[in-house]
């Protein structure tokens, strides 16, 4: 908020004039609406959802990936098959084939979702398993809670990105509530960045394991929830660059 404070103040002071060369997004909200509060709700929406979200959800990945060496190297030879040569262009039809790449990201996000809950405020008196609640009431969908209980997903403490493999590609068969994990929220307001949150995350990993290995040896780090729940702590990981 001390940021924002402080641009709106230099854009008054400007006369709504750019700082320094093109104006950015919010100069031109305040310029082009005059509404100081929709900047600053868009302001912090793009820092909340477009920034933190995508670096927190990396910081666990990678931290799960460090720490559980089996799964990282069967996810290392699944990017070996589908690029011999460490330098061979990702394209969409290479991802569309890295199955346990996308699963082991799922698996992340179930139990150790980056956004702990998706809140919606009731535009209408709604009845929810037999309860009334009234108009006016935000409604929270726990993501962190749903997503580990055996009631949606079974043997669901247990860390398995087989679970969301198809049985040609390997999968376990579990029991997996299609709602039991929503990361990206659902329906008219889920995510609008989510196929490029994904695409992110899975170039990112993909060049990274492809060519390096990554490993932990250091104290295990605890989850904390501040705005988001990641891993607290330095991410002091260890990468020895892979042979072939």
């Amino acid at each position: 908020m001390k940021y924002i404070k402080n641009a709106t103040q230099r854009m008054k002071l400007n006369e709504g004039r750019a700082l320094d060369g093109e104006p950015s997004l919010l100069e031109r909200v305040i310029k082009s609406e005059n509404d100081e509060k929709l900047a600053v709700v868009m302001a912090l929406d793009l820092i909340l959802v477009g920034i933190d979200t995508i670096s927190m959800a990396v910081c666990s990945i990678l931290y799960q990936l460090a720490t559980r060496p089996a799964e990282q190297q069967k996810l290392y030879e699944e990017l070996k098959r589908l690029m011999p040569d460490p330098k061979t262009p990702l394209t969409i039809q290479l991802l569309d084939q890295a199955h346990y790449l996308k699963a082991f990201i799922k698996e992340v996000l179930r139990v150790y979702s980056t956004v702990i809950g998706n809140g919606r405020t009731l535009q209408e008196d709604t009845v929810i398993c037999g309860y009334r609640i009234p108009k006016g009431v935000q409604c929270v969908f726990p993501n962190l809670v749903l997503g580990t209980m055996e009631e949606y997903v079974s043997d669901a403490q247990r860390f398995k990105p087989e679970r969301w493999l198809k049985p040609a590609q390997g999968g376990s068969g579990d029991q997996l509530h299609p709602f039991a994990s929503l990361p990206y929220g659902y329906g008219a307001r889920m995510c609008l960045g989510r196929r490029f949150a994904d695409l992110e995350m899975q170039i990112l990993l993909a060049k990274l394991l492809r060519s390096f290995k990554l490993e932990y040896h250091h104290k295990p780090l605890k989850y904390e929830v501040t705005f988001m729940y990641a891993p607290e702590g330095a991410l002091k990981f260890k990468m020895t660059p892979r042979e072939e």
